[in-house]
C-alpha cells in the first residue's frame, strides 16, 4: 500500500504544470551544481525558468558550454 501511494505521488509530481514548464524551458542537459538561492518563487525569469516549491533554489542546471547563469534573476 505505502508503494502505491508513493507510486501516486511521484507521479502527481512530475505531472504537475510546474514541472511540465520546467522541462519546456529545460536546456535537456542533466548536470545541475549547487546555487541555494532564498527566496525564489516559481516561475518564469530572464535567466530560466524557476521550479521553486519550497520558495528557494538549491541546484541549477549547467550549461552546454559548461557554464553555471545567474539564479533567480528578476524579470
Amino acid at each position: 500500500m505505502l508503494g502505491l501511494i508513493l507510486v501516486v505521488g511521484l507521479v502527481a509530481t512530475f505531472t504537475s504544470d510546474n514541472v511540465q514548464e520546467f522541462r519546456k524551458h529545460s536546456n535537456g542537459n542533466a548536470v545541475y551544481e549547487w546555487a541555494v538561492v532564498t527566496p525564489c518563487p516559481t516561475g518564469m525569469r530572464q535567466s530560466g525558468f524557476a521550479l521553486a516549491p519550497t520558495g528557494a533554489i538549491m541546484l541549477k542546471q549547467v550549461n552546454r558550454d559548461g557554464t553555471v547563469g545567474d539564479v533567480c534573476v528578476p524579470e
